[in-house]
């Protein structure tokens, strides 16, 4: 403890790790597989700058480089206090078995300066005989709080799930630092996993450099000097930025990719897209020369200029952070192929089904890309929607709909029902119709004077009886003038709302299946849990004090993420020409049907009515959307529908308006448990 640093270069002393020691068969840290690690490592040991941020794709090298290389070097050369903190003390823990303990003791170097003694090695502490301690930990006041430490590296700190934030976790790292002056350092990687929501950002020509407005490690990152990898042209020598994301490649627009992944091979279009363009020449450039750029590449930072001769002029931004970006085109472990290809399949899991999971991921660990959700990407103008109306006969079924779907919003007073249209239409995938729009708001009970009362759902369970009518059995005519007309092939009625609302819904539907028009009506209500885009499943609150619904696990309801089916709703709606998920309006909506489609805003906090304007339209067209994906529309082969979606003249549900309507398809018979008893209570 009492010699100097070693005075080599954090980048050599890292040899002492050996990588994939736990094989056996370990071979020392190579600058030269990844040697854009090699700067942000030897920077972290900078009398200049407090912390080190690098935000990277997954799979690049930058926890073997900044995590356990750091390490490596201050146990070998610099013996001094570490803390390695993870996103949460489960994967600390793990962190600590699988990679910390398997690189001491499969590292020799590293394996004779852990102390001998059993008890200095645990999960989470393990003492050197130089007197040096390593701690792992996570993102909490109580790790980080009353310790003095040379040295902290986090790692993974966009996914940090502890009670604190990653700019307080951040804060309170460099106050355990601060003691050691100049000679204290924070290190911080990560692949960017926060969304933002501003569609409309573009970079600044003024700051090339900058990363998206996220929070997390971007924004860590957009605080330093925002150093960004360049590397040479094999073929005019220019040098150029390995940028994040996919614009090198020169990829179609994502609204056309998003038709052409539904019919074109994945593996055979991602060999054809990935080539890397030269900003300069416009040449192609293979993946199997993405070593050699590599190699004679450099980091440059924001004010900074390159040049052909690999030279750099100009003065970076001062900042006590030095940050480095990495984009996912120059990962040593990926290949372009394999890059593109992701990103198709992704795409194409959005085009099928609207999940934008997969794609976040990608953005995420393969491009280093924050992600900004569909629903965000543009502004929904209602002046813009109305423009573009189509002309079909009000109140008909217009030509292209195969099938229909209805949803019902229970107020105070009144019901309001939209009605959608569903097709392959022009581009042979699924868009939509607004057929309907109305609300009900008369009952059946006499008002004494010849008339009727208004509606109150909440109140009168026979005011329900006016859905039966007005929209389960409702039949439209087709736009065509043949008399035929097409059925409602499944409903939804929300059934949240006023008090006293739940409980009528469930008895409503209670007494439909007793009729034995119930197969095709759901219950839909919103919940907040990401973890689903809807499920189904039948509540029982009759156990519960707290819950007044009336549930008594008879009912079936689809519960609903709301956020993210209403990023689906708000990307459809937003597009402008035919293709997946396409919405055609018709000339004769009211101005007050695109403004209620409008009405939400996506926040960070979900989507919000912030001006409390009018919205049921944008509710109901979510509950749509989650009716077509309960009867699996999606998964429609529209080469060869089910019968209930073929074209008008195959369709057996659609019929002349004298003709009786087609009974209704008998429920599916539920097989009741074989109960086997046991042969000694038969006796």
């Amino acid at each position: 403890m009492l010699r100097p640093p070693r005075r080599i270069l954090v980048a050599d002393g890292a040899r002492a790790l050996r990588v994939n020691a736990g094989t056996g068969s370990g071979e020392p840290w190579d600058a030269s597989t990844t040697p854009y690690m090699v700067k942000p490592l030897n920077a972290t040991k900078s009398r200049v700058h407090e912390a080190v941020v690098f935000m990277g794709p997954a799979r690049s090298g930058k926890t073997l480089a900044l995590i356990e290389g750091r390490l490596a070097y201050t146990i070998t050369c610099d013996p001094s206090d570490v803390m390695i903190i993870q996103s949460t003390q489960d994967a600390a823990a793990d962190f600590s078995k699988t990679r910390i303990t398997r690189a001491l003791r499969g590292s020799p170097e590293l394996l004779k300066q852990l102390s001998p003694r059993a008890h200095d090695d645990n999960v989470l502490m393990k003492f050197f005989r130089s007197g040096m301690s390593l701690r792992l930990g996570h993102p909490s006041i109580s790790v980080l709080s009353g310790k003095d430490l040379k040295t902290v590296l986090m790692t993974d700190v966009d996914n940090f799930t502890g009670d604190l934030g990653i700019d307080e976790a951040f804060g309170l790292a460099l106050k355990r630092t601060q003691t050691f002056m100049s000679g204290g350092m924070v290190v911080a990687e990560s692949s960017p996993e926060a969304d933002y929501e501003d569609g409309q950002w573009r970079v600044n020509p003024d700051r090339p450099h900058e990363a998206p407005p996220a929070t997390g490690i971007a924004a860590l990152y957009n605080r330093g000097d925002r150093h960004r990898w360049y590397w040479p042209c094999p073929e005019c020598g220019e040098f150029f930025q390995a940028a994040p994301g996919y614009d090198l490649f020169r990829l179609p627009p994502e609204q056309e990719l998003l038709e052409r992944v539904q019919v074109d091979d994945m593996l055979t279009m991602a060999r054809r897209l990935s080539i890397c363009f030269c900003p300069h020449c416009h040449v192609g450039l293979e993946d199997r020369w993405k070593d050699g750029m590599n190699q004679r590449g450099d980091w440059v930072g924001e004010g900074q200029v390159i040049h052909p001769d690999g030279s750099i002029d100009g003065e970076a931004i001062e900042s006590r952070t030095r940050s480095y970006y990495l984009g996912g085109v120059a990962a040593a472990f990926q290949s372009w192929e394999s890059l593109i290809e992701r990103y198709l399949q992704a795409l194409k899991v959005y085009a099928k089904t609207g999940e934008e999971k997969p794609l976040k991921s990608t953005y995420n660990v393969d491009a280093a890309l924050n992600y900004v959700p569909m629903a965000a990407r543009s502004e929904s103008n209602p002046n813009a929607m109305q423009g573009r109306a189509e002309s079909w006969t009000a109140g008909a079924v217009p030509v292209g709909v195969h099938f229909l779907t209805a949803t019902v919003d229970g107020q105070k007073n009144r019901f309001v029902v939209q009605v959608m249209g569903w097709g392959p239409g022009e581009s042979g995938s699924l868009e939509r119709w607004i057929v309907d729009r109305y609300s009900l708001r008369t009952s059946e009970r006499s008002d004494g004077a010849g008339g009727f009362l208004g509606l109150e759902p909440a109140k009168y369970l026979e005011d329900w009886e006016r859905l039966v009518d007005k929209v389960i059995q409702r039949r439209y005519p087709l736009d065509d003038a043949s008399g035929r007309t097409m059925p409602v092939r499944a409903v939804g009625i929300d059934w949240g709302g006023t008090k006293g609302h739940a409980p009528r819904a469930l008895e409503f539907w209670r007494s439909l299946k007793a009729r034995g028009l119930h197969w095709r009506v759901r219950l839909v209500k919103g919940g907040g849990n990401r973890d689903y885009l809807w499920k189904e499943n039948t509540p029982d609150s009759s156990k519960r004090k707290d819950r007044k619904t009336g549930s008594r696990g008879d009912v079936p309801q689809l519960l609903i993420n709301v956020d993210r089916m209403k990023d689906l709703v708000a990307a459809n709606v937003a597009r402008t020409d035919p293709g997946p998920g396409f919405y055609h309006f018709a000339d004769w909506l009211p101005t007050v049907f695109y403004e209620e489609l409008t009405a939400e805003t996506r926040t960070s906090k979900g989507w919000e009515n912030l001006g409390k304007r009018r919205n049921e339209e944008f509710d109901l067209a979510v509950y749509n959307e989650t009716l077509a994906q309960w009867i699996k529309a999606p998964a429609i082969n529209w080469s060869n529908p089910p019968a209930w979606a073929a074209g008008w003249d195959t369709n057996p549900d659609v019929v002349k308006g004298d003709e009786p309507p087609p009974p209704p398809p008998t429920p599916p018979r539920t097989r009741r448990p074989r109960v086997v008893q046991s042969k000694y209570l038969r006796r």
